[in-house]
């Protein structure tokens, strides 16, 4: 979370490095892992017949050349990365500023919500709501970052925060 030169708008969600290091060792080690359990994966499938996706799981696991040892882990290591990349970029970075909201991706302003229409803002779960007076859901959407940091960036801004404080 951070402020601009003015400091009446403060920043949320998003990653940061430490974030970002993290979403890409998890999804990288996940490829990693599933690029050396697919042999294993397509002898269970061929063994039983039951197993979803058996036919196409069967036929990735059939390729036996040698380079496949340490290509298969390499091609689930970057398609790993690639999926992190993608949640990462696609994360929505809010600026609450007291006379309006801006939701970014991807490095470009996606939506701007006037104050005047954000009757209130709350947590459904994970995701971050902000309603207009008619109920009419304005933003749903995870919010990465600390909780309470994104309810008192809403709340300094002066924007009604339903619930209780987390």
């Amino acid at each position: 979370m951070g402020t601009d030169a003015a400091g009446d708008t403060r920043t949320i969600g998003g990653f940061d490095r430490a974030g970002r290091g993290f979403v890409a060792a998890l999804f990288g080690g996940v490829g990693v892992a599933a690029g050396l359990v697919l042999p294993w994966l397509a002898g269970f499938a061929a063994d039983h017949g039951w197993v979803p996706f058996g036919g196409p799981v069967r036929w990735l696991g059939s390729f036996d050349e040698p380079w496949l040892v340490w290509g298969r882990p390499l091609i689930g290591l970057a398609l790993g990365l690639a999926f992190a990349a993608w949640v990462v970029v696609s994360s929505p970075v809010l600026h609450v500023a007291p006379d309006e909201v801006r939701v970014e991706r991807r490095g470009s302003v996606e939506r701007v919500i006037a104050r005047s229409t954000v009757d209130g803002v709350h947590r459904a779960g994970s995701k971050v709501v902000i309603e207009s007076p008619g109920g009419r859901v304005l933003f749903r959407d995870d919010v990465e970052g600390d909780r309470d940091a994104v309810r008192e960036a809403f709340v300094a801004a002066g924007y009604p925060w339903e619930g209780p404080p987390e």
